[in-house]
C-alpha cells in the first residue's frame, strides 16, 4: 500500500512534544490531485542514498553537492540538518514524476558526516533519515565517510571529446569474417556452404558436430546492410516463430569489425574526435558480446577468421597467448594512438555467456567443477532440462580465483602486444564488488598509470567512484534533461532544466551521454514526448513514433544541433554515440543499433506499420508513401548533411580554447527579457525559452546561448566586468551597457560569445 501522510482540519507546531503529535489514520484517503502546501507528503517517492547519485563531490573534495528527490509538486521546502547545522536546499525542478532538491556544502573539516532532512509541507514536518520518523527523537540519521581526495584524473582524460562505437553496426571492413551463426550458437543451424580465401571450408571452421544439435534453422547469413530495417529475414522470423521470441531485430548481424574502424579513423578524426569507446569486443556470439565467452580474446568475427580462428578458442586458448585476431586488435590500438587519439573499451563483469568455458566445465561436473563458487546460480539453473542460453549467467566477484582469472585476462589488453594497449575501460552495468574493483585498478595502475576507470551510472557503480574505485561515471542525467528541454512538447520549463545542470557546475569527472546502445536515439525521443529517459520507449510500445523525425517534426534537426552544441560544450567530457552526427533515429535497444549511414551504401527504404499509429494514421498517410494492402508507410534512409559540418564547426570553437573547454567552471545565468505592460510600463520578466551559460577559465570566457523557440528572442545577459564579447562564428562586437549585454537570437538561435579579459 502506497505511503503517504496526511494532516486535515488541525494545527501541527513545529518543534511540539511528540505528545501533541496527532496519529495518521490508515483510513484517510490519498489526495487524488499532488499539490504543495496541502499537508499531505508521498513518502514512498523521498529518496536519498549516501552514493556519489546524491553526493557530489568537486575533485578536490571542497565542495559537496547533496540530493534529495521527492514527488514532483508534492513539498514546500525541505531543510538538511548536517552535525546539528541547518540548511535550506534548493530545488532544482523536476524531472519527470520527480521534483530534486539541493544544497552546497562549502567546506567539510570531518571525515564522518551525519545528517538527515527535515521536510515540511504545509502544517506538516517529517524527518527523513536512515530510519524515518514523525519524531526527531525517532530518527536516526544518514552517516557518511568521506573518502580522501579523489586520484587526479591525467591530464589527457579532461573533456576528451569521445565516440562510441557499436562494432558490429558501424562499418564493415572485411566480409571474410563475417559471423557464421547467431547468438544461439551453431546448434540451432544447418552447416554454411562456401569456403574461405585459404580454402577452409565455413562448416569447418568449428568442430563440425556442433551443426544443428539443438534445432533446424536455415544457414545463417548477416543481413545486408542496406535493407529495410524494419522487414526480419526468413530466418530471423523463422528463429522467432520456432524457439526465441526475442529473436526478431535482436539477433540480427551485419559483418561490422575492427578492420572497418580502422578504415574510418580520419572520418572521426575529422569531426573533432578525441578518444573512441568500443562495445565489446571479446569473444563472444552474440552482436553486443556483453555476455563474453573468452575475456582475452578478440572475437574472430571482428577480427581475422581463419582456419584455426575458431577451433584454438574452443580449446580454452590461453589469455597470454595472442591469436591473429588479439594482434589485429592491437593494430587498431596503435593507429589509434598514431592518430593522438585514445581508446577505451566497454566491459561487463555481471553476466557472461553460457559457453563460457567455466560454466560449460561446471555442467559437466557439477559440484566437482573447480569453478562451482564462480557463480550465482539460480533454482534449477543446472538441469538438464533446463535451456540455459537463454539465461543469464550471474558472476560471482567475491570468489578470489574469479577475480584472479578476471584480472589476468583484462590487463591483457593494457599491456599490449609489443606495443602500448588501450587507455581505459567502460565499465557496463553493475560491478558489484568493492574488493574486486580495488584489486583490478590497482592492477591497471600499475602496468599504466595513466589508465582510466570509467563506471556506467548504475547505483552499484555510483557507490564505488573515489581513489579506490571509478574515476569517472557515464552519466546519463544530461540526457535527460536535454530531451524534457527539446521535445516536442518542450515538457521541461527552463528552470527545471537549469536546476539540473547546476549539478554540472561541481567539477566531478563526468562522461556526458545522451544516447547509446542502450537508449532510444536522442533524435528520436524529440519526436516521442511525456516519456521518461530510457523508459519503454521501445518500438511498438505505446504508439512510439519511429519514424525519421523530421518528417514528422521540421524543426528536429535544428533541436537536434542545439543539443550536440549544449553536450559538447558543457562541462565533463561528450561522448557521441555513432551516427548522431548524421541524425540516425530509433527507439530502445535494438533499434538504436542500427547499421551506420555510409554514403557508398544504397539503402532500401524503411518502413513502418500504420497500426501502431492508430491515433495519428490519417495524418501520417497523408505524409508518407502508403501501401494500403500492407497497412505500412516507407520513407527514405537519408542523412542530413548539414550535421557533420555542425560537429567540426563546435570542435573548431574547442580547439580554439581547449584549456577553457576542458577546464572552464560552469556557470548558468538567469535571464530576463522585456515585457510592456497594457499601461506602456516596462517589466522584466524570467525568460521562459532561451538557455544561458558561461565557462570561464583563466582570464577566458564564453558565453552560449540557446533559444529552444521557433520565435525571435532579445534576452540580456548577466556579466562583470568592462570588456564585452565578440561573436565566435560572426565576429560582431558585444558591448556590455551596466552589468549587462543584449542579445537576439532567431528561432532555434544559438551565439557562441568568447571574451579575453587580458586581450580584448
Amino acid at each position: 500500500m502506497k505511503k503517504w501522510l496526511v494532516i486535515m482540519g488541525m494545527t501541527l507546531f513545529m518543534g511540539c512534544s511528540n505528545s501533541e503529535i496527532l496519529k495518521i489514520e490508515e483510513d484517510t484517503p490519498i489526495p487524488v490531485v499532488t499539490k504543495k502546501g496541502d499537508s499531505y507528503i508521498f513518502l514512498d517517492d523521498l529518496e536519498h542514498r549516501s552514493t556519489t547519485k546524491y553526493m557530489i563531490y568537486d575533485g578536490d573534495k571542497k565542495q559537496l553537492k547533496i540530493l534529495i528527490r521527492v514527488r514532483k509538486n508534492d513539498i514546500e521546502k525541505i531543510n538538511l540538518v548536517l552535525d546539528g547545522d541547518k540548511k535550506e536546499m534548493e530545488s532544482l525542478g523536476s524531472r519527470g514524476e520527480y521534483e530534486i532538491f539541493s544544497v552546497n556544502i562549502e567546506e567539510i573539516n570531518k571525515k564522518n558526516i551525519n545528517y538527515y532532512f527535515e521536510v515540511i509541507d504545509g502544517k506538516f514536518k517529517y524527518f527523513y533519515g536512515k530510519e524515518s520518523s514523525y519524531y526527531p527523537d525517532n530518527m536516526t540519521a544518514f552517516s557518511y565517510t568521506i573518502e580522501d581526495k579523489q586520484r587526479e584524473i591525467p591530464a589527457w582524460a579532461e573533456g576528451m571529446v569521445w565516440y562510441s562505437i557499436y562494432v558490429d553496426s558501424f562499418r564493415d571492413g572485411d566480409k571474410k569474417n563475417s559471423p557464421i551463426y547467431s547468438e544461439f550458437g551453431p546448434g540451432y543451424y544447418f552447416r554454411p556452404s562456401g569456403r574461405l580465401s585459404d580454402g577452409t571450408l565455413r562448416s569447418e571452421l568449428i568442430s563440425p558436430e556442433k551443426w544443428q544439435t539443438k534445432g533446424t534453422l536455415q544457414g545463417f547469413e548477416i543481413t545486408d546492410w542496406g535493407d529495410d530495417w524494419n522487414t526480419p529475414p526468413y530466418p530471423e522470423v523463422e528463429a522467432k516463430n520456432r524457439y526465441f521470441s526475442y529473436a526478431e531485430k535482436n539477433t540480427r548481424r551485419y559483418g561490422g569489425d575492427l578492420q572497418g574502424i580502422m578504415g574510418k579513423l580520419d572520418y572521426l578524426k575529422g569531426l573533432g574526435v578525441e578518444g573512441i569507446k568500443l562495445s565489446p569486443v571479446y569473444y563472444s556470439n552474440s552482436s553486443h558480446k556483453l555476455d563474453t565467452i573468452d575475456y582475452g580474446h578478440i572475437s574472430p568475427d571482428y577480427g581475422v577468421t581463419d582456419k584455426s580462428s575458431y577451433r584454438e578458442l574452443e580449446n580454452g586458448l590461453g589469455s597470454d597467448v595472442w591469436t591473429n585476431s588479439d594482434k589485429l586488435f592491437q593494430n587498431l590500438v596503435d593507429e589509434i594512438h598514431k592518430k593522438n587519439m585514445r581508446v577505451v573499451l566497454d566491459i561487463n563483469f555481471s553476466y557472461v555467456s553460457a559457453e563460457f568455458f567455466a560454466y560449460k566445465d561446471l555442467l559437466k561436473n557439477g559440484d566437482n567443477s573447480k569453478y562451482k563458487n564462480w557463480f550465482i546460480l539460480e533454482g534449477n539453473q543446472l538441469s538438464k532440462n533446463t535451456k540455459n542460453e537463454n539465461k543469464k549467467i550471474l558472476l560471482n566477484l567475491e570468489d578470489e580465483s574469479l577475480q584472479d582469472y578476471l584480472i589476468a585476462a583484462t590487463t591483457k589488453w593494457v599491456k599490449g602486444y609489443k606495443n602500448k594497449g588501450i587507455d581505459g575501460y567502460y565499465v557496463k552495468n553493475n560491478l558489484n564488488n568493492k574488493v574486486f574493483l580495488t584489486r583490478w585498478k590497482k592492477a591497471l595502475l600499475e602496468i599504466d598509470n595513466e589508465f582510466i576507470l570509467v563506471g556506467e551510472s548504475t547505483g552499484e557503480n555510483e557507490n564505488y567512484f573515489g581513489k579506490n574505485g571509478f574515476d569517472i561515471i557515464g552519466s546519463y542525467e544530461l540526457g535527460a534533461w536535454m530531451q524534457g528541454l527539446f521535445g516536442n512538447n518542450n515538457s521541461s520549463s527552463i528552470e527545471t532544466v537549469k536546476g539540473g545542470m547546476k549539478i554540472y557546475s561541481i567539477k566531478t569527472p563526468r562522461w556526458n551521454f545522451i544516447e547509446s546502445y542502450d537508449t532510444d536515439r536522442f533524435y528520436s525521443s524529440l519526436v516521442n514526448p511525456n516519456r521518461e529517459f530510457d523508459r519503454l520507449n521501445n518500438y511498438g510500445r505505446d504508439d512510439y513514433i519511429n519514424i525519421r523525425p523530421d518528417l514528422v517534426d521540421k524543426n528536429a534537426v535544428k533541436k537536434l544541433k542545439l543539443a550536440a552544441l549544449i553536450q559538447l560544450t558543457i562541462d565533463g567530457s561528450p561522448v557521441i554515440y555513432y551516427g548522431n552526427e548524421k541524425a540516425m533515429w530509433g527507439a530502445d535497444a535494438p533499434d538504436s543499433r542500427k547499421p551506420m549511414i555510409w554514403d557508398d551504401i544504397k539503402f532500401e527504404n524503411e518502413t513502418d506499420s500504420l497500426k501502431k499509429y492508430s491515433k495519428n494514421r490519417g495524418k501520417l498517410a497523408k505524409i508518407f508513401k502508403t501501401d494500403l494492402i500492407k497497412d505500412e508507410i516507407s520513407y527514405d534512409v537519408v542523412t542530413d548533411k548539414t550535421l557533420e559540418g555542425w560537429y567540426k564547426q563546435i570542435s573548431e570553437f574547442r580547439k580554439f580554447d581547449e584549456e577553457l573547454m576542458k577546464n572552464g567552471n560552469l556557470e548558468i545565468l538567469d535571464l530576463d527579457r522585456d515585457k510592456y505592460l497594457e499601461d506602456g510600463s516596462l517589466e522584466k520578466i524570467s525568460e521562459t525559452d532561451v538557455l544561458s551559460y558561461k565557462r570561464e577559465y583563466k582570464g577566458r570566457s564564453a558565453i552560449i546561448v540557446i533559444n529552444r523557440s521557433n520565435l525571435k528572442k532579445t534576452v540580456e545577459l548577466p556579466v562583470q566586468g568592462k570588456k564585452g564579447y565578440t561573436d565566435y562564428y560572426s565576429g560582431k562586437r558585444y558591448n556590455i551597457l551596466g552589468d549587462k549585454v543584449r542579445v537576439e537570437l532567431e528561432g532555434y538561435g544559438y551565439l557562441i560569445l568568447y571574451r579575453r579579459v587580458d586581450f580584448d
